[in-house]
C-alpha cells in the first residue's frame, strides 16, 4: 500500500537498498528473459538479442556475488536458481539459432 502525503497524493514507499537491489534484479532478469526471445518485453514485443541477454546475465551474477553473506541464504539461492535457468535458455537459444544459420 502506497503512504499519501499531506496533499492526499500517493507517493512511493521507502525500500531500503536491499530492496532496491530486489526489484532490479527482478526487472533484470524479466528484462532477460524478454531478450532471450522467451516471452514479451515491457513494451509488449517480442524480441529476441542474445548479447543483450548476456550482458544481463553477467551483470545479475555479479549482483549475487556482492550480495553473497550480506542477505538471506536462501535469497541468494532463489536468485542463484533465475540466474542458472537464464543460463541454460541462453545456451539452448544459442543452439537454436546456430542450428538456423547452418542450414
Amino acid at each position: 500500500m502506497r503512504d499519501t502525503d499531506k496533499n492526499g497524493e500517493n507517493k512511493m514507499p521507502k525500500l531500503s537498498t536491499k530492496d532496491l537491489i530486489l526489484v532490479f534484479f527482478e526487472t533484470l532478469s524479466a528484462r532477460c528473459w524478454a531478450r532471450l526471445g522467451l516471452t514479451v518485453d515491457e513494451y509488449g514485443e517480442m524480441k529476441q538479442d542474445l548479447n543483450e541477454a548476456r550482458i544481463a546475465i553477467d551483470v545479475l551474477d555479479k549482483i549475487v556475488e556482492g550480495l553473497e553473506g550480506k542477505i538471506e541464504e536462501e535469497l541468494i539461492k532463489e536468485m542463484r536458481g533465475v540466474i542458472s535457468n537464464l543460463k541454460l535458455n541462453y545456451v539452448n537459444q544459442y543452439e537454436k539459432n546456430k542450428k538456423r544459420s547452418e542450414n
